[in-house]
């Protein structure tokens, strides 16, 4: 688990220091490197899908857009899952925090942190006898393709690896995601 969180704070300083290289390199004056509210975007993703398992999802997110190619951000993550079938139902919510570095306008390298809490009686009652729910930490790092569909806005596809998977993780490499930003 250490040599997780090596390499993502690793991808973080490299991701940092090439945006100060980018930013020194671009900003002939000081005023690029200056706070700014319109450098702050919105946005996130919905799913949805009903039927006999009815799932709905929702995550806001807020970043900053610190350099031309650089951000940073913070999610939060909600999901509902109802098995038609077995009448269960669950709620998995969390966060996370991201980084994403721009090679080009339409190409990004992203890296995330992210916390769930998922109800043990589903997820692994064998284990978590105790507790009503239990948290995964997962380290997510892969890139993706943005295309810009209005002034400020955009549409994001990514693929990311969990880079520490377990048999606890809500998902199995590799991770699709589509969100939106405005």
């Amino acid at each position: 688990m250490k040599w997780v969180f090596f390499i993502f704070i690793l991808l973080s300083a490299k991701v940092l220091s090439a945006q100060e290289f980018f930013s020194e390199q671009n900003a002939p004056n000081n005023t690029k490197n200056k706070f700014s509210f319109d450098r702050f975007f919105f946005g996130g993703n919905f799913g949805l899908q009903v039927g006999n398992y009815t799932i709905i999802e929702l995550s806001p997110l807020i970043g900053y857009r610190i350099t031309e190619r650089f951000s940073a951000g913070t999610q939060i993550n909600y999901s509902y899952i109802h098995v038609s079938q077995f009448n269960l139902s669950t709620s998995i919510y969390g966060s996370s925090a991201f980084l994403t570095y721009y090679l080009s306008k339409k190409i990004f390298l992203r890296s995330e942190y992210e916390w769930l809490s998922l109800e043990s009686r589903y997820f692994n009652p064998a284990i978590y006898q105790t507790q009503k729910r239990f948290s995964v930490h997962s380290v997510l790092v892969g890139g993706g393709y943005r295309e810009q569909i209005g002034e400020r806005s955009y549409i994001n596809l990514m693929i990311l690896w969990n880079l520490n998977e377990s048999a606890l993780s809500p998902y199995q490499n590799p991770i699709i995601r589509m969100s939106f930003e405005f």
